[in-house]
C-alpha cells in the first residue's frame, strides 16, 4: 500500500492538471458496480477507498491527509470517518491501525477534538465533523483507543466518553452566546477569528446530531432534550423552513439577530439535520413528528441536491458550485456527507429507506462511471457525465467512497446502545 500511495501521490504532484486530467481518464475504463449486489459494491468501495488513501500523509497538520493551501482540518476528519465506516461494512481492517493512531493523535489532552494544535482557528463545525468519529466508533462497537484512566476508574477516551465531552463544550458555548439569537451555536468560538460574528446550520446541525446521537445510544433525557431545543431554535430562527429546506445561517453582530438568514444551501446542511432527526426517531420509539421531519428532510434534499439534468434525475450533485465546475477542495466533499448520513437514515427510519435508496443507488452508478483513473482508484467530481470529469481531490474521493458504500449500510452492524 506504501508503494501505491508514493507512486500515485508523485504523479498527482508533479503533472500539471490539465495533463493529470488526460492521464487519470484514459488510465482505465469506468469502475465495475452492480448496485444489487454486495461483493460488488464491496470490491468497488475497495478501489475508490485507495484513491483517497494517496492523500494519506501521517506528517500533514491538516489531520493526517494532505490537501492544497488553504487545507481544512475538519475535512481529514470527515475523511476517516469515512474510513470507519468502510471498515465496518465491508470487514477491510487495511485502514484501521491508521484510524485509531489518527484519531489519538487529534483528539487533544481533554478528549473533545479540541486539541491545542488547533486552537488558532478550530470552529464549532470542525470539531464537530471529528467528534463524528467518536459517536460511529462508539455505535459499531468500533476497536478503542488505549485506556486512559480518569480520576474517577474511568476511560477519559472512550468513545462515549469523548462525545459526552464535546457535548458539554458545545452547551457552555451555546450558553455563552445565547445573547444573540436567543441561542445557538456560533460558527467560530473564538472571537478574533473570521466568521465568529456568524451563526450557521453546520454548527447548530452538529451539535443537534451530537445530542440526538447521543441520546439514542444512552436513552438519557439530558440530550434528548438538548436536540428538541437545538431542532426548535433552528426552526425558529428559519435555518430550517416550514418546508424542511436548511439554509446556511445568518449574522449576529451587533442588532442583526439571525434576522438576514443566508439562503444558500449546502448538501452537508441538511444531511446534518437529517441524520439527527433519524436519530430522534429512534430515540422516541418512532414519534410520528420525527417521522414527518425526517421525511421532509429526504423530500427536500431529493428536490435540490438531485437531478443536475433531465437524464439524470436521481443522481446527487451539489447544486451551488458544481454545474459550473466552482466548488472548491472543501466544497467537494459536502457530497460526502449526504449519501453517508442519508445510508444510515435509511436504516433507522424504514418509511424512507426506498426512496433513499433509489436515490443512493443512481448517485452511486454515476460516481462508479466516473471513476477511470489509476486503476478506477480515482473518481471525479461530476456523476451524471459518464466518465471521468478532470476534477479530482481529496473531497471528490471521499465523496464516491461514501456514496457507494452506503449502499452496504442497511446491511451492516445495527446500531449498538449503551451497555446497562
Amino acid at each position: 500500500m506504501e508503494e501505491l500511495n508514493n507512486k500515485l501521490m508523485t504523479m498527482m504532484i508533479r503533472l500539471p492538471s490539465a495533463i493529470a486530467a488526460i492521464t487519470l481518464a484514459s488510465a482505465g475504463a469506468a469502475l465495475d458496480l452492480d448496485v444489487k449486489n454486495q461483493a460488488s459494491i464491496k470490491d468497488a468501495a475497495a478501489q475508490v477507498a485507495k484513491g483517497l488513501y494517496v492523500y494519506h500523509d501521517p506528517s500533514s497538520t491538516a489531520g493526517q491527509f494532505t490537501q492544497p493551501e488553504p487545507w481544512f482540518w475538519w475535512l481529514s476528519g470527515s475523511a476517516w470517518n469515512g474510513l470507519i465506516d468502510y471498515t465496518v461494512y465491508t470487514g477491510d481492517k487495511t485502514y484501521q491501525a491508521d484510524i485509531l493512531s489518527a484519531i489519538s493523535k487529534n483528539v487533544g489532552s481533554n478528549y473533545d477534538f479540541a486539541p491545542s494544535e488547533q486552537a488558532s482557528w478550530e470552529a464549532n463545525d470542525d470539531q464537530a465533523y471529528w467528534v463524528y468519529n467518536a459517536l460511529t466508533a462508539m455505535e459499531y462497537g468500533f476497536e478503542a483507543l488505549p485506556c486512559e484512566t480518569s480520576t474517577d476508574g474511568e476511560c477519559a477516551n472512550s468513545w462515549l466518553a469523548i462525545g459526552t465531552h464535546a457535548f458539554e463544550d458545545f452547551v457552555a458555548r451555546w450558553n455563552k452566546d445565547s445573547a444573540t439569537c436567543a441561542g445557538g451555536l456560533k460558527w467560530q468560538y473564538t472571537a478574533t477569528a473570521n466568521g465568529y460574528y456568524y451563526k450557521n446550520s453546520v454548527s447548530n446541525g452538529g451539535f443537534f446530531q451530537t445530542a440526538a446521537r447521543l441520546a439514542r445510544y444512552t436513552g438519557n433525557e439530558t440530550y434528548g432534550d438538548w436536540a428538541e431545543k437545538i431542532w426548535d431554535w433552528s426552526a425558529g430562527v428559519r435555518f430550517v423552513s416550514d418546508d424542511f429546506h436548511v439554509f446556511d445561517g445568518a449574522g449576529d453582530e451587533n442588532d442583526a439577530n439571525c434576522s438576514a438568514v443566508n439562503q444558500d444551501q449546502w448538501s452537508y446542511n441538511v444531511a446534518s439535520y437529517v441524520h439527527g432527526a433519524a436519530h430522534m426517531y429512534a430515540y422516541t420509539n418512532g414519534s410520528s413528528t420525527w417521522e414527518a421531519r425526517v421525511q421532509g428532510l429526504v423530500e427536500a434534499a431529493q428536490k435540490t441536491f438531485f437531478g443536475p439534468t433531465d437524464s439524470a434525475a436521481g443522481v446527487m450533485y451539489e447544486q451551488k458550485c458544481e454545474l459550473d465546475s466552482s466548488c472548491d477542495v472543501d466544497q467537494t466533499s459536502f457530497k460526502a456527507s449526504l449519501a453517508r448520513w442519508l445510508g444510515k437514515t435509511a436504516v433507522l427510519v424504514p418509511s424512507v429507506r426506498p426512496s433513499i435508496l433509489t436515490l443512493l443507488e443512481a448517485s452511486a452508478k454515476g460516481a462508479a462511471s466516473s471513476c477511470s483513473g489509476h486503476g478506477n482508484s480515482t473518481c471525479g467530481m461530476k456523476w451524471y457525465t459518464n466518465g471521468f470529469d478532470g476534477q479530482s481531490d481529496l473531497g471528490v474521493e471521499l465523496s464516491a467512497l461514501e456514496v457507494i458504500q452506503s449502499l452496504l449500510a442497511t446491511n451492516a452492524p445495527g446500531f449498538a446502545v449503551v451497555s446497562q
